[in-house]
């Protein structure tokens, strides 16, 4: 069994009228791999929701990405754009095994409420490579994702 913990970085861009704080960074907590032998996934819902195939067992639970803008004029509109440069994961030390990431669940419009602030969940999915091995680093995987704020 396996345990792995996942610290996801993310940069976030925005004009500087408003605040941008980071309330809870995408965090996939601590799991353990039981099975490889076909692709498995874990998915963190924009909510908080966890779901998972039986290939893992969380040991410590997911988390979304939570951002609260505030400074804004009331009812102010917020685009959302996500992006990241890759799909595998980089483990922290040297590991035969990959995990494949992808972003999954995000509003791509918010409105800001009458104090001018607007709070924006992320949600992600986490696949392991289905190809029979177990040779994963028991050790922290990253990577990075971009926000990107317009309003």
């Amino acid at each position: 069994m396996r345990f792995l913990t996942f610290l996801i970085g993310c940069v976030y861009s925005g004009c500087t009228q408003a605040n941008i704080t980071e309330l809870q960074s995408l965090n996939f907590g601590t799991i353990a791999l039981v099975d490889n032998s076909s692709v498995g996934d874990i998915i963190v819902d924009k909510f908080g929701n966890v779901t998972s195939t039986s290939h893992f067992r969380v040991v410590i639970p997911p988390q979304p990405a939570h951002f609260l803008i505030d400074g804004l004029a009331p009812n102010t509109g917020v685009s959302i754009a996500i992006s990241h440069s890759a799909t595998q994961m980089s483990p922290l030390t040297s590991s035969p095994e990959t995990l494949t990431f992808s972003l999954i669940e995000s509003a791509e419009y918010v409105v800001a409420d009458a104090n001018g602030e607007a709070e924006i969940k992320i949600g992600a999915k986490l696949s392991t490579s289905g190809n029979g091995s177990l040779n994963f680093a028991q050790t922290d995987y990253r990577i990075n994702y971009q926000v990107t704020f317009l309003y």
